[in-house]
């Protein structure tokens, strides 16, 4: 076995985890994908290499070498982003200033 695959096989869900919180406290959306890989969502597809190098850096400094991703939205991220920009601004129109 070589040295990589031995380090791949050390990297535990709890790793995975630290990378995932290190991440969303870096300000980023991050979600799990359905194999534990942390994912991180971009507001745009031309974001991406951007936000690729930021997550490098983050990960590098944290030592983690396990699997992340970089994706851009979805059309369902972009409905839900829609729809929470329209609850906020009901909220501010319905409050009472001071």
């Amino acid at each position: 076995m070589s040295k990589n695959e031995k380090e791949l096989e050390q990297i535990s869900t709890t790793d995975k985890l630290k990378a995932f919180r290190t991440l969303k406290d870096a300000g980023l959306r991050v979600e799990m994908s359905g194999s534990g890989v942390p994912t991180v969502v971009c507001a745009s597809a031309s974001d991406m290499d951007k936000e690729l190098k930021n997550v490098k850096k983050i990960l590098k400094e944290l030592r983690y070498n396990g699997s992340f991703g970089v994706r851009g939205p979805r059309r369902s991220d972009q409905i839900l982003a829609e729809d929470v920009i329209e609850k906020k601004e009901e909220e501010q129109e319905s409050a009472i200033p001071a």
